[in-house]
């Protein structure tokens, strides 16, 4: 282990630790934007600069390898105006219309413009990247928030290996674009929307809160995303009963911070008005089980067929007990008077692995048939 000492405190760290790793994981904070902890080091922001004793001047914590006997400051009046210069070059080229900016309270820009007071720009104020895209259904890029601190291209090519965008241009001229500057969908985009989650300001948002609720407005509630059987941690920001973003978070223990595109983007279905919310059996089978007063006749065009079907005209919703009886049963009829292997099981790639072990057990032992399969096409 190595010891050394910062903001007074001495700490211990691995090997290869970064000052910037360290000091984070003892809880001391260093201003930073380009860094995260699952993407290669950028320093370009230049906000984490620490002084070291014996080095001559200050240093990107981020890059700076942590070394034994190490005495480093990260808060100080020179530190303290160097930052202060950075933020208001950042302000100089950015809006500041933080209030009916949609990212009010997550910017990393505003956090810091409020942390070492700059208010307005001491430099003539001038926005070089005006472009705004909503050219996908899923995020939209607004070019006058970018501060090019290139979190998006290195997950892009990092994270899902797709490569899709790219910083070009220099000085003012620079942005962030697909090639030749085309549409996202003529690019090798995914639509994963991680570019969204690890941009420090509002210029990639989600499509699906735009205009409908700022962060304080929304509930934030942790799940499981129920699209596929890996367990990816999901957090939903849901107001007034509705879905209004999806985002990882750090602490998931399958996937990190980062989503699929099915998990970011996959959840209109828990608000569709065509969800069903109960089981539901035919109304013929209901009449024949005394749970309806009402004859019904299977007509000659299955109800499977017919276009925009009202699931409600065949079928009656019933409660769990009734349901899992009545398959439970008919299951039962079938294996008895045919066999078990005149019924197969068909899996979901949306359970667990451990839900489906029990099912093909269930299959194989209880029923008595190796009739099963799996759908992982997803």
């Amino acid at each position: 282990m190595i010891k050394l000492t910062i903001d007074g405190q001495e700490i211990e760290t691995q090997p290869g630790t970064t000052v910037l790793e360290a000091a984070l994981a003892h809880g001391i904070d260093i201003p930073h934007i380009c860094y995260h902890p699952e993407l290669s080091i950028s320093g370009g922001c230049r906000l984490c600069q620490v002084e070291v004793e014996g080095y001559p001047k200050p240093v990107t914590s981020c890059g700076l390898v942590s070394e034994n006997g190490m005495v480093i400051q990260t808060r100080s009046e020179t530190l303290s105006m160097i930052r202060h210069e950075l933020i208001d070059l950042l302000v100089a080229d950015h809006p500041l219309d933080c209030v009916t900016c949609e990212k009010a309270g997550r910017c990393e820009l505003q956090k810091y413009a409020y942390e070492y007071g700059v208010t307005e720009t001491s430099y003539v104020k001038e926005i070089s990247r005006s472009l705004y895209q909503d050219d996908n259904p899923f995020f939209i890029r607004d070019h006058q928030y970018c501060i090019l601190c290139g979190k998006c291209v290195r997950t892009c090519d990092e994270i899902v290996g797709v490569s899709a965008i790219d910083i070009i241009g220099r000085g003012f001229e620079s942005q962030v674009a697909t090639p030749f500057n085309g549409p996202m969908i003529d690019s090798t985009c995914v639509f994963c929307g991680n570019c969204v989650q690890v941009c420090p300001t509002t210029a990639l948002m989600n499509a699906s809160r735009a205009g409908k609720g700022r962060l304080w407005e929304m509930e934030q509630i942790k799940s499981i995303c129920g699209y596929c059987g890996v367990g990816c941690q999901v957090e939903y920001g849901v107001k007034d009963g509705f879905i209004l973003d999806a985002h990882g978070t750090p602490e998931g223990p399958a996937n990190g911070e980062f989503l699929c595109s099915k998990g970011r983007y996959g959840w209109d279905f828990a608000t569709h008005p065509d969800r069903l919310t109960s089981p539901m059996i035919r109304r013929d089978v209901a009449y024949e089980l005394g749970l309806t007063t009402e004859p019904w006749e299977l007509p000659d065009t299955s109800p499977l067929n017919v276009r925009k079907l009202k699931i409600e005209d065949s079928h009656l919703p019933v409660n769990w007990d009734t349901a899992l009886n009545l398959v439970a049963g008919r299951l039962a009829d079938t294996v008895q008077q045919h066999g078990p292997d005149s019924v197969m099981g068909f899996a979901s790639a949306r359970c667990t692995n451990e839900d489906n072990y029990v099912f093909q057990k269930f299959m194989r032992a209880a029923v008595g048939t190796n009739n099963i399969d799996h759908c992982a096409r997803l």
